[in-house]
């Protein structure tokens, strides 16, 4: 396919891989330096069920190809014969006789490939499991990023839950101070009434955080093949800055997503299969070969007497079932078709996952910038306003408003810090590894 040299202009044409060309298998989420994260992902890849069932899937595929392989050589049969007969016109006076015989015969048939046939059944049975191979890698790829993911929203979970925190510590204190405030009759009840409804919602804000913590939790717990009951995450409320990424990245690097490895495994299986439909139009030649003792009774089996051979060869060529055989191959066509078309969407997807991410990542970073401005505007703000309600220029509702607008600006501020580093993780997972 052509795909652009960068992820902004030019062209190239992608390689046909080799295996030392496949990329290593790397510790993308290392590059965060969180142990808590590191210890999540890499009990998640060592015991995720749907991993454990896609592990699996590729040993079956293993499987398969190594008894495909078996298709080159003979296959040798030892058989036992015991049959009693009774026989017409044998004996001495015309009748019928009974004859008894016993046999150990050792039979060898081999079908000569001069097709091609066997050949092109072991490299779609080859395809096929290389193609299982990487669905596995792109499923540990997956899990991997969804455990990051998830990681850093229970990780900004944690930041609003702190945050909340601090601010009920200062509503509770203001609560307090206006209660005095109203019962030396300095107030009206309307700013106490204000009051205690900042406090009051913002418990209950703290405690919906609460839920959708356990909630975060638990999704850990199943992406790490645990049961949910009784599990557990250190609380942590700093957010850190994503890893940087290049200003422009090669389109090249999309050749280590396993998805597109994968898919172009299963149009090279497809591609085989079209060879082994159109080796049946043609004649098959298989050789023949018995050895073995043979006679009418058990106590002559193994005399050297006994022993018989014989060795053919028969060709067969189909000739009632040409209809069947070119559905058949027009079906294995249509199959490849369908295989390359998945290939291409899957390559195409790919491409705007990438510019996606990559988009995304560089808006987010402008706009934690402007948020960032925004929140020190409205700290700005509650400070001053503050500072008038006491000097008594102002009522109560104008520190409600500035301190409501603070706390939505450092929550803003904190949501595009956990969407950064949810962007880098879905990057890392677009281009199939990280890019150092």
């Amino acid at each position: 396919m052509e795909l652009p040299a960068t992820f902004s202009d030019g062209g190239i044409k992608w390689k046909r891989q080799t295996p030392d060309s496949l990329p290593k298998p790397r510790s993308w989420w290392r590059l965060y330096d969180d142990a808590t994260l590191t210890s999540l992902v890499e009990r998640a890849i060592s015991n995720n069920e749907d991993l454990a069932a896609s592990s699996a899937r590729l040993q079956q595929a293993r499987e398969i190809s190594r008894a495909t392989r078996t298709l080159y050589f003979p296959n040798i049969n030892l058989g036992e014969t015991a049959r009693r007969s009774k026989l017409q016109g044998r004996t001495n006076n015309g009748g019928g006789g009974i004859e008894n015989s016993f046999s150990l015969p050792v039979d060898l048939s081999y079908e000569l490939d001069v097709w091609g046939k066997v050949k092109r059944q072991n490299e779609s049975a080859q395809a096929s499991e290389n193609a299982a191979a990487e669905d596995l890698t792109a499923l540990r790829l997956s899990i991997a990023s969804e455990v990051a993911q998830t990681y850093w929203a229970l990780r900004a979970v944690d930041a609003d839950r702190a945050m909340l925190d601090r601010t009920l510590g200062l509503r509770r204190r203001a609560l307090k101070l206006l209660t005095d405030q109203r019962a030396a009759g300095a107030i009206s009840g309307l700013d106490l009434s204000r009051a205690q409804t900042e406090v009051s919602t913002a418990e209950s804000e703290r405690i919906n955080l609460d839920r959708n913590r356990i909630e975060l939790v638990n999704a850990l717990a199943l992406l790490d093949g645990a049961a949910a009951t009784g599990s557990s995450v250190p609380e942590r409320a700093d957010l850190p800055k994503p890893p940087s990424v290049p200003g422009s990245l090669p389109s090249e690097l999309l050749r280590q997503r396993p998805d597109i490895r994968a898919a172009e495994r299963r149009v090279a299986a497809a591609n085989a299969e079209i060879g082994v439909a159109t080796a049946a139009f043609y004649p098959s030649f298989v050789i023949h070969a018995a050895d073995g003792p043979s006679a009418t009774s058990l106590n002559n089996l193994f005399k050297t007497t006994s022993l018989i051979w014989s060795i053919g060869q028969n060709a067969t060529v189909p000739l009632i079932p040409q209809e069947r055989l070119q559905a058949q191959r027009a079906a294995a066509v249509a199959a490849h078709q369908a295989a390359s078309a998945a290939y291409r969407q899957t390559v195409l997807e790919s491409l705007k996952e990438v510019e996606n991410a990559l988009q995304g990542s560089s808006i987010l970073a402008r706009r934690q910038i402007a948020q960032e401005e925004a929140q020190a505007a409205a700290e700005k703000t509650l400070e001053l306003s503050t500072k008038r309600f006491k000097a008594g220029l102002v009522s109560f509702l104008d520190v409600v408003d500035a301190e409501r607008t603070r706390l939505d600006a450092e929550r803003a501020t904190n949501a595009i810090r956990a969407e950064r580093l949810a962007v880098s993780v879905a990057l890392i997972k677009a281009i199939g590894g990280e890019w150092k």
